[in-house]
């Protein structure tokens, strides 16, 4: 693997103890003309794997982190994919492939079909079909609601909050005869009305899109995701499960190590 030295010293540092969890969007193939800078590729998407287990790293899916999280391995990550585009399956193929888990979000009222919403940095693919979901969740993954219609909850009515929460999770459990339990924010927007409405829905554990360790707030319904994104070289996603950080240039790391030295030096 091509990572550079001071990143490959923080991976064998053992620095890092507690559970993080990735999140990644599309996966495209070579052949692919859909990218977007939340796209990466299937190498890409490879090569963090193996880096993943070559380093120890175990993986669990997102209900795990409603549990004690200091009962869980010292190296755990959970993987997560927003959305649940089609060509995530390949993801998913790779994955069980070396016996490792993710949980995937998914927008139920587009299954199998485009997306009906639109930004302009996003890839407009197909998404996921129900027999997927269930070949996937077969194979030990986790389903995870991600809204009915990947609206931005923080703009939404009370009428609304409730059904893109709460029927999203009620359709895919009933669709998939499975117990829904996990959610990511569309956008990773949510305020008290909407965090009221993902606990009253039933959910144990939601995803926003802040990035470090555990919880914000303590609160499983608030926890932490880092950024996994299309320009991030091997050595960028080191670094990035080292410090829980999207933040990870250069100069965030001169900064890191002169606090260091200042700390050692008595500063």
């Amino acid at each position: 693997m091509l990572i550079d030295p001071f990143s490959k010293r923080l991976l064998n540092s053992g620095k890092n103890n507690k559970p993080i969890a990735l999140m990644y969007h599309s996966i495209f193939n070579k052949n692919s003309q859909l990218k977007s800078p939340w796209s990466i590729s299937l190498q890409q998407f490879i090569q963090h794997l193996d880096l993943l287990q070559d380093y120890g790293w175990t993986t669990v899916c997102s209900s795990q982190l409603s549990d004690p999280i200091d009962q869980l391995p010292k190296k755990t990550v959970v993987i997560t994919f927003d959305d649940g585009y089609a060509d995530n399956y390949q993801a998913f193929e790779e994955l069980v492939k070396r016996n490792m888990l993710a949980s995937w979000f998914i927008v139920s009222n587009d299954l199998g079909k485009s997306p009906s919403w639109s930004d302009a940095d996003t890839t407009p693919s197909k998404l996921l079909e129900t027999t997927q979901l269930i070949d996937m969740l077969a194979a030990g993954m986790e389903i995870g609601s991600h809204t009915l219609s990947h609206c931005r909850l923080t703009e939404a009515s009370n009428e609304k909050i409730h059904a893109e929460v709460f029927e999203s999770r009620c359709y895919l459990s009933d669709l998939l005869d499975s117990s829904i339990t996990s959610f990511a924010y569309p956008y990773g927007l949510y305020n008290e009305t909407v965090l009221l409405a993902t606990k009253s829905a039933g959910y144990q554990v939601a995803f926003t899109t802040s990035s470090g360790f555990g919880f914000i707030h303590n609160n499983p319904l608030e926890s932490r995701r880092i950024s996994i994104m299309s320009n991030d070289s091997l050595s960028t996603f080191a670094r990035k499960i080292t410090f829980a950080a999207n933040d990870v240039s250069w100069n965030t790391m001169a900064g890191y190590g002169l606090s260091r030295v200042k700390s050692h030096l008595g500063f």
